[in-house]
């Protein structure tokens, strides 16, 4: 997928407007963090990788939760092997 995207000047920066069919595309959205690479004058836009710390802290479950869940004290439910 491409396509033309215009330019424009807010303070100091310059900004650039991704079409919404692209950022559908990328699975990325306002408020996305992606890291920028320029190689050779060509920009390269990527979703950034997040840590599994970053992960874990953005989730709404905690740690102290997960051990408090009585379903991971079950015994087995079919014919799993132990």
């Amino acid at each position: 997928m491409s396509c033309t995207a215009t330019l424009r000047q807010s303070g100091g920066s310059i900004i650039l407007s991704i079409p919404k069919a692209i950022a559908k595309a990328m699975a990325v959205e306002a408020g996305s963090v992606v890291e920028l690479i320029v190689e050779e004058r060509k920009l390269s836009v990527t979703p950034a990788r997040r840590s599994l710390a970053d992960r874990l802290a953005a989730s709404p479950a905690s740690p102290a939760k997960w051990q408090r869940d009585d379903s991971l004290h079950d015994g087995p439910v079919g014919r799993e092997l132990l």
